[in-house]
């Protein structure tokens, strides 16, 4: 199964939404500094009357294999920042000087 990059960053967004909120009464908490992702993509043009170009990442399955020939790679570093205040998400406490004291 084939979806779009939007929905998956959409999905994406969700999870870190979530993870915050359980981690709220948490005693260890992270900071998000940057998102990896690297992707299979398709790309798909279209001619209809709200033409645009659409891209779609490829599932991990026997699909993939077949698309191979018209799949690309894409890697995107996302940094995760809260709307209101621009500050880079917390899903807890900011443990860095902990991380570089050991």
């Amino acid at each position: 199964m084939d979806i779009e990059l939007a929905d998956l960053l959409a999905s994406l967004r969700s999870e870190i939404s979530r993870a915050r909120l359980e981690s709220a009464n948490a005693d260890v908490k992270f900071r998000i500094d940057s998102i990896d992702l690297e992707l299979q993509v398709t790309v798909e043009r279209s001619a209809e009357a709200n033409a645009g170009v659409k891209f779609w990442v490829v599932s991990l399955g026997g699909k993939a294999a077949a698309k191979n020939a018209q799949t690309h790679t894409v890697r995107l570093t996302l940094a995760a920042e809260d709307a209101t205040t621009q500050q880079k998400v917390r899903t807890s406490d900011d443990v860095t000087d902990l991380l570089a004291a050991g």
